[in-house]
């Protein structure tokens, strides 16, 4: 009875202080991601998805509060019909919310950036090989969760934001586009606070 009492009280020790120190705020964190975007140009193109990568380093100032630097690249190769050809990367900076609650860490982040968006076809152009590219304002508003694994690495199941790109108006799109970003993937965490 005893060693099963000393055996208990070992295993709920041990638990308290896992759960305490995947609960210490890093000083910095690193993360690599898978991106989804669903582009929608808005005009006579209709919707499309494309796909990439992202990377993004935050340093955070206490346990809530941080900023963030995003830099991300994603490509469409058909859509709707067309040989778009198009890549898109973004480079975006802002403030990040956290709620660190043991292994979990809730977060809400407004960035604010541009995009360069280079195009290989445009439906509606004179001529449709446009080769060209351009500089737009970009933003981006949402959130997601990260789950630790261990106290330096955790994964990153989701992230949903709403991308906001201001695109130079051209044939067959709208000047605002309103997009869907979703990123999943991999957190590594630096230092501690």
């Amino acid at each position: 009875m005893n060693k099963t009492f000393l055996l208990g009280t070992l295993l709920v020790a041990g638990i308290a202080a896992n759960a305490q120190e995947l609960s210490e705020t890093p000083k910095a964190e690193v993360g690599v991601d898978y991106t989804f975007i669903r582009v929608n140009p808005g005009g006579t193109l209709g919707s499309f998805n494309e796909n990439g990568g992202s990377a993004y380093a935050e340093y955070n100032f206490n346990k809530v509060f941080g900023m963030v630097a995003d830099l991300g690249g994603s490509y469409v190769g058909t859509a709707n019909g067309y040989s778009l050809d198009n890549t898109s990367f973004t480079y975006l900076f802002g403030p990040r919310f956290n709620l660190r609650r043991s292994r979990y860490t809730f977060y809400v982040q407004t960035l604010v950036g541009g995009e360069r968006l280079s195009y290989g076809y445009n439906p509606g152009g004179v001529s449709p090989l446009l080769t060209n590219s351009q500089n737009d304002f970009a933003a981006a508003i949402g959130g997601g969760v990260d789950i630790a694994v261990t106290n330096r690495i955790a994964v990153k199941p989701i992230q949903v934001e709403y991308l906001m790109s201001e695109v130079t108006p051209g044939a067959g799109v709208n000047f605002a586009q309103n997009n869907l970003r979703y990123s999943a993937g991999l957190v590594f965490r630096l230092g501690s606070k």
